[in-house]
């Protein structure tokens, strides 16, 4: 397999370093891996999420409103895709809930299976909802100044205020590993889960998360996207072919390495430093992300337009994108970062989640299935990658 194949290479690179303990080797050992995961996730987890995307979006667009030229047009099928979109996403959320306890201890070939079909749909169906809802916008409130900055202010505020606003972030900076427990425990805002709520709950913490939560980040991206595209950076349409876009890929690496940067001292803030203080470094640290998350999507996403097969004819092209995107992230055992989902942030905010091959040991890969029936009431299951 490809990953193992890549869990070699990776195993070769720290080999030097295993075998000793020194605060210094190991310090040396946590910056390879940690270069290593980041690197990975910019120069390949990363380029083939936004790949996946752009071929998705951008088809599912061509299809919707390929005779409706203008967004004020737009809003019936737009309204029809974001509540497809949004109620699949719903009930794929649910359905994993429901199947952990069911493949819990089934072999790994049908829980991979199962993963990669689940996953697939919730990605594709995150899709859905997003063309719908940013489709929506551009009927009303449309794309004059005041209303994009409106919609960014005001739906980053409310996610501030119910402490949710790190769900902003995306790869580069965040990426998920197809492990069973990820892919079987979504995210929601209250974090219920069948096991210890009843089943009530976790419907309506899902309702919340997806018609609350993950809505308003849809704004925050449409809204920053657009201000970028059409009053502070260079002309840079979603589905139109720019090079211009190389300004978004220089903003996006310089914000990653800023947050990279300070991602520690923001996270050991302790209560002496005065939580106005730690709130507001977190809050800054959290749009920053943010902005290097957009940043990569807008540039990667551009670049991919001008240079990914531009001789094809659009329909090949979207395909390809589509199918390269998802089987690329599936090999590489990170599939679930093409999905998104909405949570409430960490009382302990940690703004860099692209662990990869510091998620594995320096004499192999992990067992993705090893002990995944010894979790008790007492024993809480892992809900962050």
């Amino acid at each position: 397999m490809i990953q193992n194949l890549l869990i070699k290479i990776y195993n070769k690179l720290i080999i030097g370093t295993k075998n000793k303990s020194t605060p210094s080797t190991m310090s040396l050992r946590s910056t390879i891996q940690s270069t290593l995961d980041l690197g990975f996730s910019l120069l390949c987890l990363g380029p083939l999420t936004v790949l996946f995307w752009r071929g998705t979006f951008n088809a599912i667009t061509d299809i919707a409103f390929r005779d409706l030229p203008t967004f004020s047009s737009r809003w019936y099928p737009a309204l029809i895709l974001y509540l497809i979109g949004t109620t699949m996403k719903i009930l794929v959320d649910l359905t994993k809930h429901s199947l952990r306890s069911i493949l819990i201890n089934k072999g790994p070939c049908l829980q991979s299976f199962s993963s990669m079909i689940l996953v697939y749909l919730d990605a594709f169906f995150g899709v859905v909802m997003w063309v719908g809802g940013f489709n929506l916008l551009y009927v009303f409130p449309g794309l004059h100044w005041y209303g994009l900055t409106g919609v960014l202010l005001v739906a980053s505020s409310i996610l501030m205020v119910i402490k949710a606003f790190n769900s902003t972030g995306s790869v580069p900076l965040g990426i998920s590993t197809d492990e069973f427990e990820n892919v079987y425990n979504p995210h929601n805002y209250f974090g219920t889960k069948f096991e210890n709520s009843c089943s009530y709950k976790v419907i309506l913490d899902t309702i919340f998360s997806y018609t609350v939560v993950h809505t308003l980040v849809i704004c925050c991206w449409w809204g920053m996207w657009e201000l970028e595209n059409r009053y502070i950076l260079f002309p840079c349409e979603i589905t139109v072919k720019d090079i211009q876009a190389w300004d978004s890929v220089i903003i996006s690496y310089f914000l990653v390495f800023v947050v990279v940067a300070i991602n520690n001292s923001v996270k050991e803030m302790r209560e002496e430093d005065g939580q106005f203080s730690k709130t507001a470094a977190a809050t800054f640290t959290a749009f920053l992300a943010f902005l290097a998350a957009l940043n990569f999507w807008r540039g990667i996403w551009s670049l991919m337009d001008f240079y990914f097969f531009p001789s094809m004819s659009l329909w090949n092209n979207l395909l390809l994108s589509h199918v390269v995107g998802f089987l690329g992230t599936y090999v590489a055992g990170s599939s679930l970062t093409l999905t998104q989902s909405s949570e409430k942030d960490s009382n302990t905010p940690d703004f860099l989640s692209f662990q990869y091959w510091s998620k594995y040991g320096a004499c192999g890969k992990k067992n993705l299935y090893e002990d995944l029936d010894q979790h008790s009431e007492t024993t809480p299951l892992v809900n962050e990658v």
